[in-house]
């Protein structure tokens, strides 16, 4: 049966199903094998703590350019092309994975994709459940620590991208404004994963499962103060002072 509300499209089969454009079968096979490594590994990652015990319930679409307008998404109009996304738009839930990734993404690196895929997945386990409103840079430190720790387990070369990445880009994770250019939102997602890769190093992987419980277990809105107590809490000993004397923070 053709996948809504792409027909055409055609399905692999794995924990989290990939729908592709015919044309673009070789590529899919590849999107698929990074899907079933990050799904495995984050439900390895969280425990317990993850929504029905597995891999939530969502799928993948991996869109053709001239198909981007039909993907799913939540408002009318399309999202920027090369632009992947995670959408509720559609039940279940679907992350969109563009035939490729936009220029704007760097460093361009073996690791690129496959991160940018376990980030978006990382969105849709932590959406398993319901969260309540944060920072922008918790809500994107968390997929981006996720994929580092991905990254960590399944041994793709994270060293080699970290390394190529601007590490002082001109703001801290908490101080991005937020209503930047393209460059500035990427150079805010490449601080966050070396804070991540930093923390993972620090503090051990177990501090993903402690902090995505955390959010799940909250009711309401989370202000500056409750993030920054909510992360310390999850790394565990030492981890606010470690958090303060971050350049990064």
């Amino acid at each position: 049966m053709d996948p809504w509300p792409i027909p055409g499209y055609l399905r692999l089969d794995g924990p989290v199903p990939l729908f592709h454009a015919p044309r673009l079968a070789e590529g899919a096979r590849e999107v698929l094998g990074h899907l079933t490594r990050g799904s495995e590994a984050l439900a390895g990652l969280l425990g317990a703590g993850t929504p029905r015990r597995g891999v939530p319930t969502v799928r993948a679409f991996l869109v053709a350019e001239e198909d981007w307008h039909r993907a799913p998404r939540e408002n009318a109009r399309p999202y920027p092309p090369g632009l992947p996304y995670f959408t509720r738009s559609v039940d279940p839930p679907a992350l969109v994975l563009p035939e490729r990734l936009s220029p704007v993404f760097r460093p361009r690196t073996t690791a690129l994709l496959p991160l940018t895929i376990w980030h978006e997945l990382a969105h849709a386990f932590l959406l398993g459940r319901g969260v309540v409103r944060m920072p922008a840079w918790l809500g994107e430190l968390v997929p981006q620590a996720a994929s580092a720790a991905v990254a960590r387990r399944v041994g793709v070369p994270l060293g080699e991208h970290l390394g190529l990445v601007d590490a002082e880009p001109g703001f801290t994770v908490r101080g991005f404004g937020g209503r930047s250019g393209a460059g500035d939102q990427m150079k805010f997602q490449n601080l966050l994963l070396v804070f991540g890769a930093a923390m993972l190093e620090r503090f051990g992987e177990g501090l993903l499962a402690r902090l995505f419980r955390a959010l799940w277990e909250e009711e309401d809105v989370v202000d500056e103060e409750r993030a920054l107590g909510l992360l310390a809490g999850s790394l565990g000993a030492g981890g606010a002072a470690w958090l303060l004397s971050r350049p990064e923070f």
